[in-house]
């Protein structure tokens, strides 16, 4: 006995952008749109809206943007809109949004901002976390520091000072505090005059701090 197999179609058209309308399919019912444009799977669930079960639009036009059958979209529902560097766009029950709406979209000027361990440029978090050294240009206000710095030119109350070695915390502009300075303690007549620029410290009267210039000592204070 020869059988004649028995063939089931769903509810179909194979015209771009046609999809079911929600009354010519049941709750639960399948209907196929197979156009090589703009092709999907839909049923209507339990409320009586088209949902779309299959596939991703790629295009530079919405899918469904000009409706041969039933009009809008279904919830979820992804497109890739290659008009528009690719975003990926999924529609919200009122519109298509981009996702990652709050990143910025191409380079340009942006206000950036760092603070709490994050830059933010125009209201968008472009990184966040630990940041290593950050090389800035502009106003800076005052700068501490300590340890051991190189060459130090500054220039204040104090007029031009040049000092290279180990130092101690640099605290604001005008002042210095400097540590590891070789010292000489002098008792009685001052020594023969070194080069200048050595520091000594008369322990008899009169006592104090004095520093070898010009052929001979003078108070450092």
């Amino acid at each position: 006995m020869t059988t004649t197999p028995v063939t089931l179609l769903s509810k179909r058209s194979g015209n771009t952008s046609d999809r079911p309308l929600d009354t010519t399919i049941q709750a639960g019912e399948l209907a196929i749109n197979f156009a090589a444009a703009e092709n999907g799977l839909y049923f209507k669930d339990s409320v009586g809206a088209i949902r779309k079960v299959t596939g991703v639009h790629y295009g530079s036009s919405a899918p469904n943007s000009t409706p041969a059958g039933e009009t809008g979209n279904s919830v979820g529902e992804i497109w890739v809109d290659s008009g528009t560097n690719n975003f990926l766009r999924v529609w919200d029950g009122s519109s298509f949004i981009k996702i990652g709406a709050a990143f910025a979209d191409a380079a340009g000027s942006a206000t950036v901002t760092i603070a709490s361990g994050a830059i933010v440029a125009n209201s968008a978090v472009v990184a966040s976390g630990a940041f290593g050294s950050i090389v800035a240009s502009g106003s800076l206000g005052a700068v501490t520091s300590s340890g051991s710095l190189g060459a130090v030119t500054s220039s204040g109350s104090l007029g031009a000072v040049t000092s290279s070695g180990s130092l101690g915390a640099v605290t604001s502009s005008g002042s210095l505090v400097a540590s590891g300075l070789a010292i000489a303690v002098i008792s009685g007549a001052f020594p023969s005059v070194p080069a200048s620029g050595v520091f000594g410290y008369r322990v008899d009267p009169p006592s104090g701090l004095y520093v070898s210039f010009g052929g001979g000592w003078v108070p450092a204070s």
